[in-house]
């Protein structure tokens, strides 16, 4: 059997910025929290958490201490809020979301009409959404485009892990809708290159492994585009979901893994495959 990897598997920049914020932060005294989890992977939340980083859901929650903006984003009103209170503050925000919204921003300034292209309950959507006018409009599929009217102008910004082909899609979709159109591909050029890798995996291999958070909105993204291509395609979060009857007679195991997995989970799923013993391996 023959494993291959993807190059660009484990922390994208903006994880990794973020999670060295928590952990340098958590070295010091003093209490530490993030409005939901810093980055969309339980095994490192969890990590964290072991470290004094703690995961709390509303401001109310926090009396004293430190607050870190997570990869996401938060809303305005739960940044306005932290700074009113006097917490501090430490924004551990992805730049490239930070520059989805920023473009959002100038759209509406120059008089656009704001369409977001994304899941609206994903909290980097809302963290962009809350900073615009009220009438922003949030699409995630083609069959959103028929609640719309007409409007002179259309500004268009992304979801930053979305895939091309529906970016491209449902932009292509609005174009009866206006007659002016600004238009912003912000999704990550990480998560482009990782999805053409996904492609290149489920076309080369007889089993796919996607290694990430069930939550993550980035790594399911990878599992579905794989999947597409090559049936044999299984999203798992750690080892343990490895199973034995996945891998029986198979030549070659590509590995993909999300933009919020650790090095320390894929070595672990490489080792688990690699390993000789199948019986006491795999036996559940």
């Amino acid at each position: 059997m023959k494993i291959l990897i993807a190059k660009n598997s484990g922390f994208c920049f903006g994880v990794r910025r973020a999670v060295n914020i928590a952990l340098g932060v958590s070295k010091k005294s003093g209490s530490v929290y993030t409005i939901g989890p810093i980055i969309h992977n339980p095994q490192v939340v969890g990590e964290l958490e072991n470290k004094g980083v703690k995961v709390v859901q509303k401001l109310s929650d926090i009396k004293t201490g430190s607050i870190i903006i997570r990869a996401h984003g938060v809303p305005k009103n739960i940044f306005d809020e932290a700074k009113a209170k006097g917490i501090k503050i430490l924004d551990a925000t992805c730049p490239f979301v930070t520059r989805s919204k920023n473009y959002a921003e100038k759209l509406a300034k120059e008089g656009y009409k704001i369409i977001i292209i994304g899941n609206p309950e994903h909290p980097e959507i809302k963290y962009i959404f809350s900073y615009l006018p009220k009438n922003t409009v949030i699409l995630n599929t083609n069959e959103d485009i028929k609640k719309l009217k007409f409007f002179p102008k259309i500004g268009i910004i992304t979801q930053t892990t979305q895939s091309p082909e529906n970016f491209i899609k449902i932009a292509s979709g609005l174009l009866s809708y206006s007659n002016e159109f600004k238009i912003f591909n912000t999704i990550c050029p990480d998560a482009i290159n990782r999805q053409k890798e996904a492609m290149k995996m489920a076309k080369k291999c007889d089993v796919v492994v996607i290694i990430g958070g069930k939550n993550s909105a980035n790594t399911k993204r990878l599992a579905s585009i794989s999947k597409k291509i090559q049936k044999k395609t299984y999203h798992i979060e750690t080892a343990r979901d490895l199973k034995n009857k996945w891998l029986k007679d198979v030549e070659y195991v590509g590995i993909v893994a999300g933009a919020s997995t650790p090095d320390w989970i894929i070595k672990e799923v490489i080792r688990k495959i690699k390993k000789e013993d199948r019986e006491a391996v795999w036996k559940k």
